[in-house]
């Protein structure tokens, strides 16, 4: 598999764009603001043809870039489905400060139509498989991204886990016992490349042995 990235400017969001060796068919994986530009060119560098986008979680810095993704690529977009509801309001699910800096952010925005993910569901899609794995405790329907091709994983882990840390539990919606239990099913995943939300990748063997909230 072949993983590009680019980072979006509003809280340097990671978004990834996914292809299996041998193909042009992609995925998008998260949709920060303005990551249209930075996806663009890794389409034209890449000549790659974009088929659906994953999102790991539905926090605005997360998804607020989906109205220019998808002016450009008519795509279907796959979201767990608890927090589906936060696309109709974006700048509501967080703080009154993080809502008072969105606010500019959001002016023009209408939530588009997602596709429900739910835990254990299998998407085919590019080439690629990709099974989500419920992981709420930083939302309510935050989710692992199992992706497979030729006998190939990786996993995108959103804002679960991060290179030497995890995910907030203290905004709307966070949960520190469900970020636990997500955390044991973590650590059952086996141990191959990780792709956070934000910051550099990882194994998840690494993040296992030093990770201190493990």
């Amino acid at each position: 598999m072949d993983v590009f990235v680019t980072r979006a400017e509003f809280l340097e969001v990671n978004c990834y764009a996914v292809r299996a060796e041998g193909h042009d068919d992609a995925i998008f994986v998260d949709s920060g603001f303005d990551c249209a530009p930075g996806l663009d060119e890794i389409v034209d560098e890449e000549n790659l043809v974009p088929r659906a986008i994953f999102l790991t979680h539905g926090h605005p810095d997360h998804i607020l870039g989906l109205t220019n993704v998808l002016s450009r690529w008519n795509v279907p977009v796959y979201l767990g489905d608890t927090d589906r509801y936060r696309l109709d309001k974006p700048a509501e699910t967080l703080s009154p400060q993080f809502a008072q800096m969105l606010e500019p952010l959001v002016k023009d925005w209408s939530a588009p139509k997602v596709n429900a993910l739910i835990d254990a569901q299998t998407v085919e899609v590019a080439g690629l498989t990709i099974t989500a794995v419920a992981a709420p405790g930083h939302t309510e329907g935050s989710t692992l991204l199992r992706v497979q091709a030729d006998g190939e994983e990786i996993i995108f882990t959103g804002d679960v886990v991060f290179a030497g840390a995890i995910g907030r539990v203290d905004l709307p919606g966070g949960d520190a016992s469900a970020m636990a239990e997500s955390l044991r099913a973590f650590a059952m995943l086996p141990d191959v490349p990780i792709y956070p939300g934000h910051g550099p990748g990882s194994r998840v063997g690494h993040e296992l042995a030093t990770n201190p909230f493990f």
